[in-house]
């Protein structure tokens, strides 16, 4: 994808780097850049507009949609193409191959899910029919789908759809940003809203650790919508006083740009340029009130003290979370953590998750707000502030998922 930015009160929608973006009417249409396409061949990702569903169940939907698209485009599918619609938890999706209105075969593939209560979205594929090039070029395609259906789902349940856009233009801003009355009295008057948020971007970096070794380190860098690009972000975004902390901390803010898929960054105080041509990629925001579960760790081994309750509080490497809404920084071995390590005074409590912010309330009162995010698909690679963790065991043997 060539390029991504929101508009109104849209979240953002990781790109796929390396490929072309080109919008029409509302469908946006991705296919292999230079670097990846191969002569003589083809490949479109076509991502079409949310539509209403009519109360029909969705395999209905999705069989009438198909119909209008192959009429509407001039396609002719074999008579026994539609038999292979098959489903999964969210998504349905039908694989066979047409001819276009110019005698052209194609392989295609039709996917598309739910969104909240009478809408969905769907997508198309479409390859020369070569397998292989077809496979290589699915993978992509399959992660960022299903990405986009996990950010249409926090979307709708705060009442907005996520949008991809090919400009850094932005519309009218959209009335409909609806904040629970728990979130809303959390966040400070001067806090960023949702729809002021571009994304967190995740660069990819790499540092040299004390024994020598060269370390990659997923680094968080906040991306608002008004140009402005903030370095080491560590409270929650709807707690972060942009003003006070462009006056406080200037050189941990800079101006961004996407040009050619390429991430373009000015730094306000050095006036140094960065201009990232890879290794960069967007984070998943968390569901409203989603929970995670299991024994987890920072990547780099490293004390995670920006979440400690106060200053003389103990503070680790690890961190445990349950479904049932509660964490604990000191958890024992981590295989069975007891019930006795989460009502600690000082080094447990409740957490909840929302959008890229999660609240830490600790048992003897205190209130901790930090940025949060997915920097992996799933939910078991996510961010805290500026630490990054893994499942324990993963972090461990070094093996993080990258």
């Amino acid at each position: 994808m060539a390029s991504k930015t929101t508009t109104f009160s849209q979240v953002t929608v990781p790109p796929i780097s390396g490929w072309d973006l080109d919008e029409k009417s509302g469908n946006y249409t991705l296919k292999p850049g230079k670097a990846a396409s191969v002569e003589g061949k083809e490949f479109l990702y076509e991502i079409m507009p949310i539509a209403k569903s009519d109360g029909q169940p969705i395999e209905q939907w999705f069989s009438t949609a198909i119909d209008k698209d192959v009429t509407t485009s001039g396609f002719t599918i074999p008579a026994t193409g539609k038999k292979n619609i098959t489903t999964n938890q969210t998504l349905i999706s039908l694989s066979t191959e047409l001819t276009d209105k110019k005698g052209k075969a194609w392989y295609v593939t039709y996917v598309a899910y739910q969104v909240g209560e009478g809408d969905t979205r769907m997508a198309r594929v479409m390859c020369s029919p070569d397998v292989r090039y077809y496979a290589n070029n699915m993978r992509p395609v399959a992660e960022h789908f299903g990405n986009l259906n996990r950010l249409d789902a926090t979307a709708s349940a705060n009442g907005r759809f996520a949008k991809v856009n090919n400009n850094n233009t932005h519309g009218k801003q959209d009335n409909r940003t609806p904040i629970s009355t728990s979130q809303s009295e959390a966040i400070p008057e001067k806090g960023l809203k949702t729809q002021e948020i571009n994304g967190i971007l995740i660069h990819l970096e790499y540092n040299t650790n004390a024994d020598g070794k060269m370390v990659r380190i997923y680094k968080p860098y906040l991306v608002l919508n008004d140009g402005s690009i903030y370095n080491d972000p560590i409270i929650s975004p709807y707690s972060l006083d942009v003003a006070a902390s462009k006056t406080k901390d200037p050189k941990k803010w800079g101006t961004w740009k996407l040009k050619n898929g390429s991430f373009l960054v000015d730094w306000t105080t050095t006036g140094e340029t960065e201009k990232w041509f890879k290794n960069w990629f967007w984070a998943t925001p968390s569901q409203k009130d989603e929970k995670l579960e299991g024994s987890f760790m920072t990547v780099n081994g490293a004390e995670n003290g920006n979440v400690k309750s106060s200053e003389k509080a103990y503070t680790s490497k690890f961190i445990y979370f349950n479904k049932d809404g509660q964490f604990t920084l000191t958890g024992g071995d981590g295989t069975s953590v007891p019930a006795s390590e989460y009502k600690k005074y000082n080094e447990a409590g409740t957490y909840t998750l929302n959008d890229y912010s999660m609240e830490l309330h600790f048992n003897n009162g205190t209130v901790i707000r930090r940025m949060f995010y997915f920097y992996l698909q799933g939910s078991t690679h996510f961010g805290i502030g500026n630490a990054v963790y893994a499942p324990k065991q993963a972090a461990v043997e070094g093996l993080t998922g990258n």
